[in-house]
């Protein structure tokens, strides 16, 4: 006699919930995601303000992410994102930390400021359309809209359009 065969069916159902419940639970966990990179503190602190040049942050630290774009090359930025998505829903972030070097005219960094999520600030886009004329026809509109405006003739080739 098999095994589940002697277990009664009303001792079946609560396993079965438990292992439901347990791949629900389990897909559920977050996808964690993390992008860039920000120096540790310890190669930061062997950066001399007023005395390295770039050369000598790049051979420390790295190159940056990303350089400023409208000062050339007077401000490196060090960028790192951690990210949890669960599920379907959108990604939220978790941890985010910027560091900006800015550099003098003659390459020298001049100051070093570290920024993290709280000090970020959301940017609100403009999402205006320019508006353009004639009827918005929905799909169903658009699909049956040209029913009786083509004869046979002229969608088997028979005819001339014009």
């Amino acid at each position: 006699m098999d095994r589940l065969d002697s277990t009664p069916a009303s001792a079946r159902k609560p396993i079965a919930l438990a292992l439901v419940a347990a791949v629900l639970l389990a897909a559920c966990e977050p996808v964690r995601q993390t992008h860039g990179y920000v120096p540790a503190e310890a190669y930061v602190k062997r950066i001399k303000v007023g005395e390295d040049g770039r050369a000598d942050v790049v051979s420390k630290i790295g190159r940056p992410s990303t350089t400023g774009t409208f000062e050339s090359d007077e401000e490196w930025y060090y960028i790192s994102r951690s990210t949890e998505t669960r599920a379907f829903f959108a990604p939220k972030a978790t941890e985010q930390k910027v560091m900006v070097l800015s550099f003098d005219a003659d390459g020298v960094v001049k100051d070093m400021n570290r920024y993290a999520l709280e000090d970020g600030q959301v940017v609100d886009l403009v999402t205006r359309t320019t508006p353009t004329r004639g009827k918005r026809l929905t799909f169903l509109q658009q699909l049956l809209g040209n029913i009786g405006r083509f004869t046979p003739g002229q969608i088997t080739g028979d005819e001339s359009f014009f």
